[in-house]
């Protein structure tokens, strides 16, 4: 907020100086030339053919006032970064799901525009935004100036998030059954999920502490944890979770199985296996993340 008002004071104070010039100073070039004459770089045109023809995708590497969230302290992202996880996301996520279900599904259902922003947004309650979705048609990612390339941290924050909103778009797209709804019944807690810790949940039948918010992300916490997650990560989950925590989370996962099997033909083994595959080759280097563009 603080950082808006200092913006709109700069705007008042150059529009009084030009309100102060006579008529023969005026020039007729715009202020904002530069910005909407932009050259375009190497990246542009790799993210044109690789998301905006391919996939129908604006992905936004630069901090744009339209697009940013002005109740956070934001930093834009760092240019070669953006690049290394504009090529993860479109390997380990976006291909990920043309490998199972075909590019045609893949493009009529992800989001129209990717945000990438450089830094963390925190809430007042000490929270780290992940990502955020607007409506199915826009994804922001954050932390972009801490990427590194480790599972753990691909996972969290950026892949699991992908997952996530996607599953809520196919949600949106064709409703999953309402008895999911009714297994923890009277066990979500809204807002107050992040008080909560993954020994707290699992026992009670929650994949995550976020998952006990509220049913619809009970639901996509399902299954962005348990494609990103490996078996053996998963099992340790179960086995924090006990019998009856465990039995509970199977439960969900079997309505979540069907769904995405009948729905859109999609085999949740067949799709866990190559999201494990390659993200594996992220980690590995079998993926080339060497930069495509520099700054001039």
């Amino acid at each position: 907020m603080k950082k808006y008002i200092y913006v709109m004071v700069g705007m008042a104070a150059m529009l009084l100086n030009l309100a102060s010039c006579s008529e023969d100073d005026l020039d007729s070039r715009s202020i904002f030339e530069e910005v909407t004459t932009r050259k375009e770089n190497e990246f542009d045109k790799w993210l044109k053919k690789s998301y905006t023809d391919t996939y129908n995708i604006k992905l936004l590497y630069r901090l744009e006032d339209m697009e940013t969230d002005l109740e956070h302290v934001l930093a834009p992202a760092d240019f070669v970064l953006s690049q290394k996880l504009a090529k993860i996301v479109k390997y380990a996520w976006l291909e990920a799901y043309d490998e199972v279900a075909g590019v045609d599904f893949t493009r009529s259902y992800v989001p129209k525009i990717i945000h990438m922003i450089g830094s963390p947004a925190y809430e007042e309650n000490g929270t780290m935004i992940l990502g955020t979705a607007e409506g199915g048609l826009k994804v922001t990612l954050y932390v972009v100036n801490s990427l590194t390339i480790e599972k753990a941290f691909l996972n969290e924050y950026y892949l699991k998030t992908m997952h996530h909103e996607f599953t809520h778009i196919l949600n949106q797209t064709k409703n999953y059954d309402t008895d999911f709804e009714r297994i923890s019944e009277g066990l979500y807690v809204s807002g107050d999920w992040y008080l909560q810790s993954d020994k707290d949940v699992l026992p009670l039948g929650f994949i995550t502490p976020y998952a006990s918010s509220q049913p619809g992300e009970d639901y996509a916490e399902m299954v962005s944890m348990y494609v990103t997650l490996s078996p053996e990560e998963w099992e340790a989950r179960m086995a924090v979770a006990g019998a009856e925590g465990g039995a509970i989370i199977n439960q969900k996962l079997a309505m979540v199985k069907k769904y995405m099997s009948t729905e859109w033909n999609i085999d949740m083994e067949q799709l866990r296996n190559v999201v494990q595959r390659r993200v594996g080759d992220v980690v590995d280097g079998t993926l080339d993340l060497s930069p495509i563009a520099t700054l001039e």
